[in-house]
């Protein structure tokens, strides 16, 4: 993540652990491909969570930084992980579909999200994970097709969303190569 707001009172993980699973890590320190689980992840939460490294400490979705996602956006249970990221000089809300993607377009709350951040000009990207140890895909929704959309009726959003996500499906997912070693997370 490149940008980081202040947590939400009184929001916490709880037993959500979609982090430990999806997001690749390659840094000096520690080392995880994306879609492997982090060894020290269970059913709980992560069993090292008092003395886990520095970077899961200070790492929080945007579902843990944005008040405009309620109660059922927190990942583990929307099948959406959000996080905020910088594109082209802006920061963006990324809505990785997690869960069952084809699923998740066709919701409204999912629906009226986009539209209403697109009508608002919020930078809005849409994403899915690749296969374990690979890179995943995501695309920009702020483009005219979506504004028209939006505009249009939230039927039409959803017809655009899913075209996108099949976009997104037909990439290509190059493997993700981790250049640090030594300090595998993996199992």
């Amino acid at each position: 993540m490149d940008y980081q707001l202040a947590l939400i009172p009184g929001r916490s993980c709880g037993d959500c652990t979609i982090c430990c699973t999806v997001m690749a890590i390659d840094r000096p320190d520690i080392q995880k491909e994306a879609g492997v689980t982090c060894r020290h992840c269970t059913k709980e939460g992560c069993a090292i969570y008092a003395t886990r490294p520095s970077l899961c400490r200070d790492y929080h979705c945007g579902w843990r930084q944005l008040a405009i996602l309620d109660e059922g956006w927190r990942p583990d249970r929307s099948g959406v992980f959000v996080e905020l990221e910088l594109h082209e000089g802006q920061t963006a809300i990324s809505l990785v579909l997690v869960g069952n993607p084809l699923k998740t377009v066709r919701q409204s709350w999912f629906i009226d999200f986009v539209a209403t951040g697109v009508k608002g000009n919020l930078p809005l990207m849409l994403g899915i994970p690749g296969p374990p140890g690979h890179q995943g895909a995501s695309l920009m929704l702020n483009t005219n097709a979506m504004l028209r959309a939006a505009a249009t009726s939230r039927a039409a959003v959803k017809a655009e969303l899913e075209s996108e996500l099949k976009l997104l499906r037909d990439y290509g997912f190059p493997p993700r190569v981790i250049r640090h070693i030594g300090h595998n997370m993996g199992p």
